[in-house]
């Protein structure tokens, strides 16, 4: 039995996307790249998995919270 932990699937969370930039025309090496500006919802227990890297994809992440109680 092993003892690494196994990361959960996505759920509970939806993605807009808000508009792209194609980075080819703009920074030399970067054809076929593109910025992307995304509106994640997790809903309450939603899960963003599986965990992932991303080496030679950067990227930001803008974070609101709402709390309905």
């Amino acid at each position: 039995m092993s003892n690494e932990q196994v990361a959960p699937g996505t759920k509970g969370v939806t993605v807009k996307l808000l508009a792209t930039v194609d980075l080819g025309p703009e920074i030399e090496g970067m054809a076929g790249r593109q910025l992307r500006m995304r509106m994640v919802t997790i809903e309450p227990g939603g899960v963003f998995g599986p965990i992932h890297d991303h080496k030679d994809r950067p990227g930001t992440v803008y974070h609101t919270a709402r709390n309905d109680h």
